[in-house]
Order: structure tokens, then sequence, then C-alpha cells
């Protein structure tokens, strides 16, 4: 998505919760239960870090922030402690359901999936197509790999899709 064409987007979002939402799933390619289920620790602002969870609940990789999207979540950040000043939530993300719950539990789903039918795109397509740009970019899997965590099979398959001519395997003929 051209930058400029984000930046429109993001600033039809009625929140600051949104504005991360669709920020790190359109630059950084996060899954929408990836950025649902980070916790305020995984976020270095010094460092300009954000550390992703995988299925077992730690840390996997550093995903590194550009300015834009740090800039973005402190402003968040400031709203939410404006808002919910004695939030206990761990989440980075929460609403004003999840912000005082005891539990702690992270943003439902379908709270998450209203930030992009507000703008009418899909978050999941978002992301496909953050990564195919990317792929469009560079013809190396290993910084596919790196960048969006990626196996290996499935950044092979987004370079065939943006480069056919690079990419084209021949059947296997009996």
């Amino acid at each position: 998505m051209p930058s400029d064409r984000l930046v429109g987007l993001i600033d039809r979002l009625p929140t600051a919760s949104g504005r991360v939402a669709v920020a790190l799933t359109a630059i950084h390619a996060l899954r929408a239960h990836t950025i649902r289920g980070t916790l305020l620790s995984d976020l270095n602002r010094s460092k300009g870090t954000l550390g992703v969870r995988g299925a077992s609940g730690r840390q996997t990789r550093l995903v590194y922030l550009d300015d834009f999207t740090l800039s973005l979540i402190a402003t968040m950040l400031k709203e939410r402690a404006a808002r919910w000043p004695h939030s206990t939530n761990p989440h980075l993300l929460v609403t004003r359901v999840t912000a005082h719950d005891p539990a702690g539990p992270q943003m439902s789903h379908k709270a998450f999936q209203y930030f992009f039918r507000c703008l009418g795109i899909n978050a999941e397509q978002v992301r496909i197509d953050r990564i195919l740009d990317e792929a469009r970019a560079t013809a190396d899997p290993v910084h596919l790999m790196t960048v969006f965590g990626i196996a290996e099979d499935t950044a092979m398959d987004y370079l065939a899709s943006a480069h056919p001519e690079k990419f084209h395997t021949d059947p296997i003929a009996p």
C-alpha cells in the first residue's frame, strides 16, 4: 500500500488504537492475533522495537518500528493514559471494555476488525499485500523471512507471485 494512501486511511480512523492497529498490519505485516496479544512490556520505545510472541506466548522475534509507527504508538499511549489512568491491562491495545477488566484480557477479534471495517478493507489482505509489495522490491527469501517472520516456503511463494519470470518451475515429467 503506498504510504500516501496509508496516511490517508489512518487519518480516517477515529481512535489512536485503530491507527496503531492498521499501521502494525499495513507497515509491519503483523497478524491480527499477534497485535491483539502484544503486551506493553513487548514495546521498547527507546530501541524502537516490538517483541512478537509466538504460539508459546514467548517472544520469538523483534520488529523494528519506523518513526511513523512509533509516533502513532506514543499518541495512543498518551490517549490511553488520559482515558484510563488506572488501567492494569497489560496489553498494548485495549478497549473501554478491556481497559479495567481485572483479568487483563486482550482486545476481542471483533473489536480489532472494527478498525478495518471502518476503512472498508480486510486486515489479512492488507498484511498479504504488504508482504507481496516487499517481495516485488527484492528477490531475497531470507529478507522476507527475517523482516516478516515467515517460513521459507511462504517466502518462496510470495517471491514466485511477485517475480513469476524468475521463479517459474517446470512441472516434473512422468
